[in-house]
């Protein structure tokens, strides 16, 4: 059944001593949305099967990261995320464009954004990366001992994320991850619960095949109404927007046709946008979608690096707007991993990332008619703020029964 959305996240943000310079809410979510794209695209080209991840939480993990970064770090993150300057302009825009996401949920979704730093206790951050991350990110600092109970501090941690997903994000960091070496870890977490603006009705759920890509079919559950929505169709694919209650958050689904491969579809996305399905019309649509669920860990070190954000996992790390020691801290670990559920009633999701810092490496049809969108093969689907456009989820569907 579906209820809920969650996103987890795990941030660090230092701030550089860069001149302040005026960056909008709008650059931040251009920047962020870029970026989604950039990373989905990067882990989907080397698998083919299902994915889901929340672009939103990883963008927030790695801002707070990004407060204490200076030199070709801060360069290299600003290049590969799409931030603005490293100073509180951007920042403080960051800030505003989460508490946008927040109002934007009152009354019509749940929604909670949580952030917080595990520090080693002892161990002395500056003064402005503390303030940044509690002024512009909420976040509070917990004091560990990764020193003598890494283990400890592990589970620790676990079960923040765990409590602040519903419980759907269990033992986001592995075991061993957390060593007597690490000296911060930075979560963010998001709960998201909406229900559709048109729910289906559960009885017209019928059982129907569903066609992989290798020509193979299988046989799994499909939701079935007609609805008046946007939509809008060309040659490589259909899109549809399905709203939740309130209509500030909606589910895009887009379904390529079939001699087109999803890849190039997906290619397409991150280049307009979704500004055809913006610019459409609401039409009656005759919508088939089977009822899913994914769950997805991944860690992001190697996309990261191969997008261009090197310096930040070495030993030649600059994290001197973090910390005032000199001790080679670098980013050991960026871990991601996330949680959807879609059925009649809505959409239950929940992500979390965690970086990890230590001081040591470790390895268009007839009008008067209703169109038809049957999603019976591999589809992308993206989860949105009406209001600001921000991707908060996104995912490919291969295979509904995996």
């Amino acid at each position: 059944m579906i209820k809920k959305m969650l996103i987890p996240a795990f941030s660090l943000i230092l701030l550089s001593a860069t001149n302040s310079s005026s960056i909008s809410e709008d650059t931040v979510i251009q920047g962020n949305t870029k970026f989604a794209f950039d990373i989905f695209n990067q882990i989907s080209s080397k698998s083919n099967d299902n994915i889901f991840l929340s672009p939103f939480s990883i963008s927030t993990a790695l801002a707070m990261t990004y407060v204490g970064a200076a030199e070709q770090t801060a360069e290299e993150m600003k290049n590969t995320l799409h931030f603005g300057e490293n100073n509180l302009d951007f920042h403080n825009a960051y800030s505003t464009y989460v508490q946008q996401l927040e109002n934007n949920a009152l009354g019509n979704i749940q929604l909670s954004i949580a952030n917080k730093i595990w520090a080693q206790k002892k161990y002395e951050l500056k003064p402005q990366f503390i303030n940044i991350n509690r002024e512009a990110y909420l976040s509070d600092i917990a004091l560990m001992n990764f020193a003598e109970k890494p283990e400890e501090s592990r589970l620790e941690i676990n079960q923040w994320v765990e409590n602040k997903t519903q419980q759907k994000i269990k033992d986001l960091i592995p075991s061993g991850m957390i060593t007597t070496d690490t000296r911060l870890v930075l979560t963010n977490a998001i709960y998201f619960k909406g229900d559709w603006a048109n729910q289906f009705e559960k009885e017209n759920t019928k059982d129907k095949p569903f066609y992989k890509l290798d020509k193979s079919e299988l046989t799994t559950p499909f939701m079935h109404q007609r609805l008046h929505i946007r939509y809008f169709e060309q040659n490589e694919y259909q899109m549809v927007m399905l709203p939740y209650q309130g209509y500030k958050h909606s589910m895009i689904v887009v379904l390529p046709n079939k001699k087109t491969s999803i890849e190039n579809v997906a290619t397409m996305m991150s280049t307009n946008l979704f500004s055809d399905l913006a610019k459409s019309r609401e039409r009656d649509v005759m919508l088939e979608l089977p009822k899913f669920k994914i769950l997805q860990s991944v860690n992001l070190n190697d996309p990261l690096k191969e997008l261009g954000m090197n310096q930040a996992f070495a030993s030649e790390a600059n994290f001197s707007n973090m910390t005032k020691v000199d001790d080679d801290l670098h980013i050991s670990a960026i871990l991601h991993k996330a949680f959807i559920e879609v059925d009649e009633k809505g959409t239950e999701a929940a992500a979390a990332t965690a970086v990890v810092m230590t001081v040591e490496c470790i390895s268009v049809s007839n009008p008067e008619l209703p169109v038809s969108f049957i999603a019976n093969r591999p589809f992308l689907f993206y989860i949105i703020d009406n209001q600001t456009n921000g991707i908060l989820f996104m995912g490919r569907m291969m295979n509904p029964k995996k």
